[in-house]
């Protein structure tokens, strides 16, 4: 009954609640409007008083069982008052100005005129009452979960009146309009939704700044030319059409636009059409391409950033331009000539931003229905899904932006297709509600179980996509995405915090949100968003500082929506969230975290636990523990080793943690990498190094013209040495001391910097990876575009042009120390694989430049299944007598053919060598001497 009012002072309606055994009320009218979140503990104290008086009315109460003292109290009063109705309807009294005891002798008037004047005072019977309440408080874990939902989600879930005997089911859209006629004739209620109205949409508002306001941080520039440049190219250079067609490779990529000649090596894993396209107009005029694409006025000037020189007897000359395109534009495409993806996207966003503004408006399900409608208007999403594959997108990832690559739209139709999945089993749920109580159980369950198996289906099929798709292991599909120039390290490690947060949010939501159709549905924006957002990126309308504005603003605005302004849930929601993460963090397998929530919700549905937080913690922590014995026992391993990489296409510090000198030559550079990340390097890959210029300012450097003068910052290419699991990123620098016998009077620029001014501890700006991956593990190994499963491999350095095939060599020793196949292997059913011989010939001018037989000696751990090496050594020095401590094999003088017979593995179609040294060695000595041999897999590295 309306007891708030009776316990006010104040008139209202007064609903005489039948016996329970006849009609079983899942809401009552009169209690909606008390059920606000501004005073959720009113709104629990008076279902408490409710059930109450149910359990008067359904078993009488005699005056022994009611009254200790001997006197009528106020059960005993209320039950006389509730037995008189007999009626399995609800009947409902107007007593509106009348007060308090009118109404209830008015209710009582049937009975006996003893029993009505029997009746005791109100504040009597709220004083009973209210000792009852505490009671049951104290004792039920009830009133926990009833303070964490708001009305609009108690209606859009409760809001059901049925009958066990005759089956009646009252719909979504006759509950909505029941809101509405509540919301209309009741002052206090209309009094709760406009709070809550006004608290949605101010926090809203905060949502949609706050991205905007963190986006705008930046680290404050120290100059003018403050930040790390490059000297410009010279581009007065006059190339002929046979010169451009020498740069065709991955490792020396020219291109011609116009006439205007580009050297777009180290853009190539960068194009936002992925590198296949640069490549395949490698050496060329591509002119007709370029201007078909549409490309962007910052794509033109790029053009110009890079160029090299002019063509002076190609088929294009001089005809590139300045002119841009619209915005308008930029966003119509060939391949959806018809534009039937755009306008499925425009219908999506108004969809949501209008479920969004119902949401706020305290609507039920945001207006949701168990209509056929509102299931087609959100399988749309999933058809706008499918459209977006007539799309051509790169198929490697792009390290310069945030754009759109194959990986991302396959597991975007994962997501989005998990979440409509997921909407369905809930519509079908509200739409079939069972009216028997038993059949309600079997319901539930059907839909908690049915969540979990499409969630695991998800956390399955994005496995076999990213075996398949990515080249990439030590990337995540959000924590890598690129940050803007001058974003601050703590600010870039938060928003990466919270995009992993955002990843459990989607699942819990998901999960734990039941029959309600709003959250299933309004999840699925920030993923459809952030493809939009990418393919803005793409088009040059927006940065990447844009990009990261817009996904943040979809990840707040939706969360607020969903849980907002309910404070308690957001802060129980994000504890969950902080552990899951943390357990993540540190190697817990996804199917083991996801383990304990299926775990907690069957044992809540079969009555042996409760809903409340801190069980399911518990639950979710014993069951982690579980998961990580049964790894261990069955599969050799506790927690999953993760290895992201921390740098990226821009600039980033690295902390100098250690300086060893290897020998007379080269010196060992160790950077420290943050808590959490890896080198993350692929053999074939290397990093930029940014130092300044000692040479800025003079005219000469070494008894030559200095044409790096200008610049203040110098860029050099490093290759990493360490292995990509490790800790460390490691370098190995070529050191040039003054010396004028050697032709280096000034010594070295960037190498003096770093092996001689670097303090350990100090910070070092660098970026990457930059290059071509070239191996993938397993032997497998890229050749063109091609990949090659080596059983053995050879390996030709000289010089410095050893830290490449280090990489390579230590990426082995890392596959060889594992007990088990990797994730990939698992899920694909491939067998682990280990090379039988690698073979390496090191070219130095003395035995003091080569690397100590340390350098060859597998790391501790596993060294029985090592892939075996054979080091030999030339020396092309003066040297008198050839010798170097662990070599096989040791020459002086020229590389031949019968030194490379010795040395390296014989030729096959399984058999790979690695050539990596100067220009003229790679190309004039190594290619003709290899092909002459008839080793059909070179790789050339520089």
């Amino acid at each position: 009954s309306s007891l708030n009012g009776l316990l006010k002072g104040q008139t209202g309606n007064l609903c005489l609640l039948p016996t329970y055994q006849r009609t079983r009320l899942e809401f009552c009218p009169c209690i909606g409007p008390l059920a606000g979140p501004p005073d959720s503990v009113r709104m629990a104290r008076t279902l408490m008083l409710t059930l109450a008086s149910l359990a008067v009315a359904q078993d009488p109460l005699s005056l022994d069982d009611a009254c200790s003292t001997g006197e009528p109290c106020g059960l005993h009063a209320l039950q006389v008052g509730l037995s008189s109705v007999k009626s399995a309807s609800v009947s409902i009294a107007n007593v509106y100005g009348r007060n308090q005891k009118e109404a209830l002798g008015d209710a009582a008037s049937t009975n006996s005129t003893a029993e009505a004047n029997a009746w005791p005072d109100i504040l009597s019977l709220y004083k009973s009452l209210d000792e009852f309440r505490q009671k049951v408080e104290e004792r039920s874990p009830a009133l926990q979960y009833l303070q964490t939902w708001s009305f609009a989600e108690q209606a859009g879930k409760s809001m059901k009146v049925h009958s066990e005997e005759v089956g009646v089911q009252m719909p979504l859209d006759a509950i909505f309009r029941q809101y509405r006629q509540l919301e209309m004739e009741d002052p206090a209620f209309r009094a709760e939704v406009k709070s809550h109205q006004f608290h949605c949409h101010v926090g809203f508002i905060v949502c949609s700044i706050l991205p905007f306001l963190m986006v705008m941080i930046e680290v404050p520039k120290k100059s003018k030319n403050g930040s790390p440049i490059e000297a410009k190219k010279q581009t007065s250079l006059k190339i002929t059409q046979k010169e451009l067609n020498e740069h065709n490779t991955a490792s020396s990529l020219w291109i011609s636009v116009g006439g205007v000649v580009c050297d777009v090596t180290d853009f190539l894993m960068l194009h936002p059409g992925g590198p296949d396209v640069l490549l395949q107009h490698a050496g060329t005029e591509a002119f007709d391409a370029f201007e078909e694409i549409g490309h962007s006025d910052f794509a033109r000037g790029m053009v110009h950033e890079r160029a090299v020189g002019l063509l002076v007897d190609g088929e294009a000359s001089g005809k590139t331009g300045s002119h841009g395109t619209t915005i308008l534009s930029r966003l119509f495409t060939k391949e959806d000539s018809k534009n039937f993806h755009k306008i499925l996207g425009f219908f999506i966003l108004g969809h949501v931003l209008y479920r969004m503004w119902a949401q706020m408006e305290w609507i039920p399900d945001a207006g949701f229905t168990s209509s056929f409608l509102s299931l087609a208007s959100v399988w749309v999403c999933f058809v706008l899904q499918c459209s977006s594959f007539q799309f051509d997108v790169p198929r490697a990832r792009l390290l310069g932006s945030p754009m759109i690559w194959q990986e991302w739209r396959a597991h975007n139709f994962v997501f989005v297709t998990r979440h409509v999945l997921s909407f369905t089993l809930c519509w079908a749920y509200q739409r079939w509600y069972p009216a028997d109580h038993d059949r309600q159980f079997y319901a539930k369950a059907a839909l908690e179980i049915g969540s979990i198996i499409v969630l695991y289906w998800q956390l399955y099929t994005v496995d076999v996509i990213t075996a398949w798709i990515r080249e990439d292991k030590h990337t995540s599909l959000t924590a890598s995405w690129p940050f803007w120039d001058g974003c601050p390290l703590w600010l870039e490690k938060f928003i990466k915090f919270y995009y992993t947060i955002a990843q459990f949010q989607a699942s819990t939501i998901m999960v734990f949100t039941g029959e309600n159709l709003a959250s299933k549905f309004l999840v699925i924006f920030p993923f459809q968003f952030a493809s939009f957002l990418m393919t803005l990126v793409r088009k040059g309308i927006i940065t990447t500082k844009g990009f990261h504005a817009g996904y943040l603003w979809s990840l707040f605005t939706v969360v607020w929506c969903i849980l907002g302004p309910n404070i308690e849930g957001i802060f129980a929601g994000t504890v969950i969230w902080c552990l899951m993460y943390t357990v993540r963090f540190y190697g817990l397998s996804k199917y083991a975290l996801w383990f304990g929530p299926l775990v907690a919700s069957i044992l809540y549905l079969c009555k042996m636990a409760d809903n409340g937080m801190l069980t399911k913690m518990y639950i979710m922590m014993i069951c982690w523990v579980g998961c990580m014995i049964v790894q261990k026992i069955f599969m050799g391993f506790t927690l999953e080793v993760r290895a992201r990489r921390f740098l990226e296409a821009r600039q980033k510090p690295l902390v100098l943690d250690s300086r060893e000198v290897v020998n007379n030559s080269l010196m060992l550079l160790r950077f420290k990498l943050p808590s959490g990340y890896s080198a993350g390097m692929n053999p074939g890959q290397h990093v930029k190094v940014h130092v300044p210029n000692n040479s800025f300012g003079c005219k000469t450097w070494n008894n030559a013209k200095n044409l790096e003068e200008p610049a203040e910052i110098l860029s050099r290419s490093y290759t990493p040495v360490s292995c990509t699991t490790s800790p460390t990123l490691d370098f190995l620098v070529r050191r040039y001391p003054k010396s004028p016998e050697r032709g280096f009077p000034d010594g070295g620029r960037a190498s003096t910097h770093l092996t001689e001014e670097v303090e350990v501890g100090t910070e070092v700006m660098m970026s990457g990876p930059h290059g071509h991956q070239i191996y993938f593990g397993q032997g497998s190994f890229l050749i063109g575009k091609d990949t090659v499963k080596a059983r053995a491999c050879g390996a030709l350095a000289a010089g410095s042009g050893i830290t490449p095939v280090l990489a390579v060599l230590r990426d082995i020793w890392q596959e060889g120390r594992r007990s088990i196949a990797d994730r990939d292997q698992r899920i694909l059913g491939e067998e682990a694989l280990k090379m039988e011989e690698f073979c390496l010939v090191h070219v130095t001018r003395t035995a003091e430049e080569a690397l100590s037989p340390d350098w060859y000696v597998p790391p501790a751990g596993g060294q029985g299944q090592q892939t075996p090496i054979r080091v030999s050594h030339l020396l092309t020095g003066n040297a008198q007598k050839a010798e170097v401590p662990g070599a096989t094999n040791c020459w002086t003088g020229k590389l031949s053919e019968e030194m490379a017979r010795q040395a390296l593995p014989p030729p096959g179609d399984d058999v790979v060598i690695l050539v990596c040294g100067p220009q003229g060695f790679n190309e004039s000595l190594c290619r003709p001497l290899l092909e002459q041999m008839g080793y059909k897999h070179v790789i050339m590295l520089h």
